[in-house]
């Protein structure tokens, strides 16, 4: 039987802590393993972790609007499959990079990504396509402007990557729910100032709500970039 397998072999800190995402939590199957590496079925590709000593470094890069840390590995996967890697990442303590989301809305192209970091900094993306024909498709009529940084269609996705990883999941009402409290506000905004690399003074009200909060940060960011333009 002919087939073809993605292949990729990576470096980890810690085999038994990458046997707990990649199994636990992503959900692959364990195939060879030794002292130094283990096999890994990933959705019926071959990827093995090898235990190393260098740390993953990611340089930014842009998508749509988007920072995405490169190199990255990852999988197109179908709806239904995408779906339930998503709700069971929610549901785990992973660390997001940026929480389920859909880019390039209406457009050709358009499909649900996620960007998760496993426990030794290698960043992962899985998307769905709305149309997986489109995987490869150029549109010669594209005309849709690029996101800005400030937008809730890129903020987003970062901000609720940073409640999970603070709170351990996502709700729209933060404070009025109890949620977040004053202190867990505190402890958002600075996890939120440290992810984004900018200063953020916020009110309370302004973590009322995601949304709220993606307005605030959001304006921050535009003020930022109105300082760094007259510097």
């Amino acid at each position: 039987m002919s087939i073809a397998q993605f292949h990729l072999a990576f470096p980890v800190r810690d085999l038994e802590a990458a046997r707990a995402f990649y199994v636990g939590i992503l959900g692959c199957t364990l195939g060879r393993e030794t002292w130094n590496h283990i096999d890994l079925n990933m959705f019926g590709h071959h990827v093995v972790a090898h235990l190393g000593a260098a740390e993953p470094r990611a340089s930014p890069s842009e998508f749509d609007g988007h920072e995405v840390p490169v190199p990255h590995f990852g999988l197109n996967l179908d709806r239904a499959t995408w779906e339930q890697l998503a709700e069971r990442l929610k549901s785990s303590r992973c660390n997001f990079r940026e929480y389920p989301h859909t880019r390039m809305a209406g457009q050709v192209g358009e499909h649900d990504t996620l960007f998760v970091y496993d426990p030794s900094g290698n960043a992962l993306e899985f998307k769905s396509f709305r149309d997986p024909s489109h995987v490869f498709t150029i549109d010669p009529a594209h005309t849709a402007p690029v996101p800005a940084p400030d937008s809730e269609q890129v903020l987003r996705p970062r901000i609720e990557a940073v409640i999970h990883r603070t709170r351990g999941s996502v709700e729209e009402a933060l404070l009025a729910s109890g949620f977040v409290d004053s202190i867990g506000a505190i402890e958002l905004v600075t996890a939120l100032q440290a992810d984004l690399g900018i200063a953020l003074d916020l009110q309370l009200s302004d973590v009322a709500t995601v949304t709220t909060l993606v307005a605030a940060v959001g304006a921050a960011v535009r003020g930022t970039s109105r300082e760094t333009a007259v510097a």
